[in-house]
């Protein structure tokens, strides 16, 4: 026998509300997801003879060293490779594992605003990390 007024918790509708948010957050987690493409240069012998590479070696200090020269602050790195992108093809950025990976996208950014500005916007960039020393 069944009292008119139960005191018995109806769960129903609490699952029914539960299962549309969780189709819901189903439905948006992949537009809600960012993706970073990469285009890496190939390993071809002729990619590399066409055009100058150009590398650029993060420290776990973020200063900047520019093709095995001299290392210097994170700062002047748009100033220094302006000169280097008028001919380049390719810039890789080598990092060690300590070096933050906002400041390897921030590097990143700057080498393809500075390429955008020197108008060789068809620069290829690649990051390379390398384990800490």
């Amino acid at each position: 026998m069944t009292a008119a007024g139960s005191k018995e918790i109806n769960v129903t509708p609490l699952i029914d509300v539960l299962l549309v948010l969780l189709i819901i957050f189903l439905v948006m987690m992949p537009i809600m997801l960012r993706v970073e493409s990469v285009a890496l240069p190939s390993h071809s012998e002729d990619t590399v003879n066409d055009g100058v590479t150009v590398t650029l070696k993060l420290d776990a200090d973020l200063s900047v060293g520019l093709d095995e020269g001299p290392m210097f602050p994170n700062h002047e790195l748009a100033a220094r490779l302006r000169p280097k992108l008028a001919n380049a093809k390719a810039v890789f950025v080598d990092s060690v594992d300590a070096v933050p990976w906002s400041q390897v996208v921030a590097v990143v950014d700057t080498v393809r605003g500075v390429a955008s500005d020197v108008s060789q916007p068809d620069v290829t960039v690649a990051i390379r990390l390398r384990p800490t020393d």
